[in-house]
């Protein structure tokens, strides 16, 4: 199950990263998506084709991050947002072989 709460404090630490990392276009560009995917769990009669295309867009931002800061960094990122990477799991599951 997931956790409202504990979604927004973790995806507002994401951006935080993000922004630090990469600026803050892409930060914006990374709640963006996260929302979306929030959307179409909570309505999943509104997966779509671009649903995939959101996950690969977090998941691409999380590889740059990767690149960019040391690797006890990376760690600490993944293990502070279980609760995104659950929710990107749990979509990709649930899209429609479209």
């Amino acid at each position: 199950m997931i956790n409202l709460e504990v979604l927004r404090l973790e995806l507002n630490y994401l951006k935080q990263v993000v922004n630090r990392a990469l600026g803050n276009k892409d930060a914006g560009k990374l709640g963006e998506a996260i929302t979306v995917l929030v959307t179409c769990f909570l309505n999943p009669t509104t997966y779509d084709s671009l649903s995939l295309s959101y996950i690969k867009t977090i998941e691409q931002y999380l590889n740059q991050i990767q690149q960019k800061v040391e690797p006890c960094e990376y760690k600490l990122l993944l293990d502070n947002i279980p609760t995104i990477r659950v929710l990107m799991e749990k979509v990709k599951t649930e899209i429609p072989n479209l």
